[in-house]
């Protein structure tokens, strides 16, 4: 069962193949916040009224389970207790509304799936995870963590300089190549596993259907979309002719 962490970290780039989609490799990973409240589970997700570019990202989470503070790299993968599946939305329509904190693009009500099962850390290599995702079916990403830049014991070091992982904390470890728009009618289904156990070890699948919202943002910014993010967050080549409203 997935509860309420105290806090959720997210990593920008993290799989060469997404760094060279966006044209740009880090030196060193780079994070962001999402509020406990974004966290959910299989079901379904409105995007805003007014919006058009609801992006999806399947990613793999980690959910800690022992205090991690000044660990090493060597130690970080020992405070995980278990990995699983999630989604972390976010409307490319609020990018610019926050200065890079993605407060209003990724950290909405919901804006977060996660599971549908957690998978025993102790059961799996975390170099050899498998993360995909379907957008209605037909297959979008698919990356393992041996294609990551930075890995999970390091990512777990590096944060724990900063601040203290507690138990339940989810860590986000970035997305592959691949990563687009959902809109209403689709749905987006993200599984986590490992292909070279012994026997099946999978998150299951975390299904999302996305439909149209009612509720509009009606103060502050106001969702703004423009050629070169709408490539952005449909990918290159990906921008459909005629985007619905």
């Amino acid at each position: 069962m997935i509860r309420r962490p105290s806090k959720v970290v997210a990593v920008h780039l993290n799989y060469r193949c997404r760094a060279a989609e966006r044209g740009k490799t880090p030196e060193f990973p780079s994070y962001f916040l999402k509020p406990p409240s974004s966290v959910t589970t299989s079901g379904v997700l409105a995007r805003p009224a007014g919006t058009r570019l609801l992006g999806f990202e399947g990613e793999i989470a980690l959910v800690l389970g022992t205090t991690a503070t000044r660990v090493d790299p060597a130690d970080g993968w020992r405070h995980v207790a278990a990995v699983t599946a999630a989604n972390d939305f976010g409307i490319y329509d609020m990018r610019a509304a926050d200065g890079g904190s993605n407060v209003r693009s990724k950290g909405a009500d919901g804006f977060l799936p996660v599971g549908p099962r957690l998978i025993d850390a102790g059961l799996v290599s975390p170099g050899r995870l498998r993360i995909r995702t379907w957008l209605n079916g037909v297959p979008v990403q698919q990356a393992t963590t041996e294609q990551m830049l930075f890995d999970f014991g390091y990512l777990i070091a590096d944060l724990s300089q900063t601040l203290t992982l507690e138990p339940g904390d989810i860590v986000l470890t970035g997305t592959p190549a691949g990563a687009s728009v959902a809109v209403p009618g689709d749905e987006v289904e993200v599984e986590v596993d490992d292909p070279t156990a012994a026997g099946p070890v999978t998150s299951g699948r975390l299904a999302t259907r996305i439909t149209a919202g009612s509720h509009p943002y009606r103060i502050g910014a106001r969702p703004h979309t423009d050629p070169a993010l709408e490539r952005l967050a449909w990918g290159e080549g990906r921008v459909p002719g005629g985007i619905d409203g």
